[in-house]
């Protein structure tokens, strides 16, 4: 039997050696296809820290004017709450219909009638 030349078998092991060099640079632990998935990670976790700055920037400022003064803590209980001052009248505005004329008389008659 004859065996190859010495520099077909060092080109053997060269070649050996070139494909796993490549194979961990391309698949291994540190290698660029976990280097993509890693930065796509990254970016996915930057830009869901972004919308909760954004959001923890909105609730300081509401945190803010509600410390500050009465006219944001009414507001917000306004809108939460749905309280009405005294001597006030609550509209309440439904989109798509418009109430009819008679509901809107009768309603301001009976505001008049309350306040005396």
């Amino acid at each position: 039997m004859k065996r190859g030349s010495p520099s077909t078998w060092l080109g053997g092991v060269a070649l050996a050696l070139f494909l796993m060099t490549q194979y961990a640079l391309w698949f291994g632990q540190g290698g660029v296809v976990a280097l993509l998935r890693r930065e796509r990670h990254l970016a996915a976790l930057a830009a869901g820290n972004a919308r909760l700055l954004k959001r923890d920037e909105a609730l300081t400022a509401e945190v803010e004017s509600l410390k500050s003064g009465r006219a944001a803590i009414e507001a917000q209980a306004r809108s939460g709450l749905g309280m009405i001052k005294k001597g006030e009248t609550f509209y309440e505005i439904i989109p798509g219909s418009p109430p009819p004329l008679r509901t809107a008389r009768v309603f301001r008659d009976q505001q008049l009638a309350a306040r005396g």
